[in-house]
């Protein structure tokens, strides 16, 4: 086997030209994925702002048609005035559960400690008679 210094110099400037080839690609991959993430948030952003101005538009159509509304938008009038009434009825239990928890007055201590007693029992009275002791 022959050492040349010509062919150790090649390998490495060959190893040298493919490392930065692979260093190219990878940051071109890697500015790839950056711009794929930034472009998937602002589609994700751009179909919020859509759904927000659909919302609107049912709401500005529904406050000016609601009672005069025909064929499907009527339906859909029908259905917001149901799920309103039924979010008015469970705000409405919400909100008497919730006075139920308000605390009750500070109680007197003679009071709990008289509620937690037993009640009593009539006094048991015992007589000792005391015999007098046979005589032997």
């Amino acid at each position: 086997m022959e050492f040349s210094f010509d062919k150790i110099k090649g390998f490495f400037s060959d190893l040298k030209g493919k490392g930065s080839e692979y260093a190219g690609l990878a940051a071109d991959k890697t500015k790839d994925a950056a711009r794929l993430a930034k472009a998937t948030v602002e589609l994700n952003g751009e179909k919020e702002a859509l759904k927000r101005s659909f919302v609107e538009l049912g709401k500005a159509y529904y406050e000016e048609h609601r009672g005069s509304a025909e064929g499907l938008f009527a339906q859909l009038c029908e259905e917001v005035d149901a799920v309103s009434a039924r979010i008015e009825a469970l705000q409405a239990e919400i909100g008497s559960l919730k006075g139920s928890f308000k605390p009750s007055p500070p109680a007197d201590f003679e009071e709990v400690v008289a509620a937690g007693e037993e009640p009593s029992e009539p006094d048991i009275e015992v007589e000792l008679v005391e015999e007098p002791a046979d005589a032997e």
